[in-house]
Order: structure tokens, then C-alpha cells, then sequence
């Protein structure tokens, strides 16, 4: 990481896997092509979970300790100064440059190994958590549709290995 003074702490990285919305996962393909694809995610642990469909790309490459990147922000907003801010500095590229056409932002870069999940078990424990962060007020229906939807659904896990979290705030 270039910027060592945006560094944040691991339970500072894991909160922003937490609160973001949805994470883009980045491989190589066998063919040395690059996919990529935004995915709902949930984390518990070291490790962060997604679900999907039993055809496609993600089956064929999530499994077996791929190395996966995942980018999550949790955090993402230019500054919206009132206009006697904008007038005291208008004139110093500087403070324009640090005040006003700039980000602030919260980020976390994951490395990771994909492993596909095929106990049953593990299967709707990983589902059950993913449908609590998304679907919390309709978990009193969590059996009937997780028991429905098992044999078409493959869950995946990403075990980190590596991480850099960082974040630009203004005061």
C-alpha cells in the first residue's frame, strides 16, 4: 500500500467487509483472462461467502484454492462543502485539490483462496448468514426456503490470506 498514513487495523478492515453492500471478486481465468464480478457477500470469521448458481463461471472457477481478489468498500462520497467553505479556499489549488475534488472513501483489498462449500450443513450454516444480513425480516421462513433452494445452489467460501484496508476521511 502506497499511502501507509490511510492504513487501517484488521477489525477496522473487517468492519468494511461488514457494511459493504456487495464486493467485486477478481481471477484469472485458465485462458489468462481476467473476470471479474460484483457479489452480494457476507463474512464470518477469515472467511467471506457468497452463493450462486451450480452452472457458470463462478462454479468453474471459485473452487479448488483459486486465488481470488476482493475489493469491498463500505464508504464512497465527494465532499459537499456549504459556500463559505468553497469561498475561503477557492483560490488555493491545494485546499481544492485536498477539499473539494477529492473522494473520501473506505476500502479493503482481500486476497483469498476460493473453496467450494459441499457439506450440508456447512451449506445452511453459510446460507443462514448470508440471508440474515439480507433478508433479516423474513428469516422465520429461512428453512423452507434454504431446504428448497439446496440442490441448485453452491456456496462458496474465500478464505483471506492477505489484506489492506485504508480509508481517506475529512475533518
Amino acid at each position: 500500500m502506497r499511502r501507509i498514513d490511510r492504513a487501517l487495523s484488521v477489525s477496522e478492515a473487517y468492519e468494511i467487509i461488514d457494511n459493504a453492500e456487495y464486493a467485486v471478486f477478481s481471477c484469472m481465468r485458465d485462458n489468462g483472462e481476467i473476470f471479474s464480478i460484483p457479489l452480494s457477500i457476507v463474512r464470518s470469521g477469515e472467511s467471506i461467502f457468497i452463493h450462486g448458481a451450480t452452472k457458470g463461471r463462478k462454479a468453474e472457477l471459485f473452487t479448488g484454492g483459486r486465488d481470488v481478489s476482493v475489493v469491498c468498500v463500505s464508504f464512497n462520497a465527494v465532499p459537499n462543502l456549504n459556500d463559505a467553505e468553497f469561498e475561503a479556499i477557492k483560490d488555493n489549488s491545494k485546499e481544492l485539490g485536498n477539499r473539494v475534488f477529492t473522494t473520501e472513501y473506505k476500502s479493503v483489498v482481500a486476497k483469498t483462496k476460493a473453496y467450494e462449500i459441499t457439506d450440508k450443513n456447512a451449506k445452511l450454516v453459510a446460507l443462514r448468514i448470508l440471508s440474515a444480513k439480507y433478508c433479516a425480516k423474513f428469516m422465520d421462513a429461512f428453512e423452507t426456503a434454504a431446504l428448497g433452494a439446496l440442490s441448485h445452489t453452491k456456496i462458496y467460501e474465500f478464505k483471506i490470506y492477505e489484506m489492506t484496508a485504508k480509508a481517506k476521511i475529512l475533518k
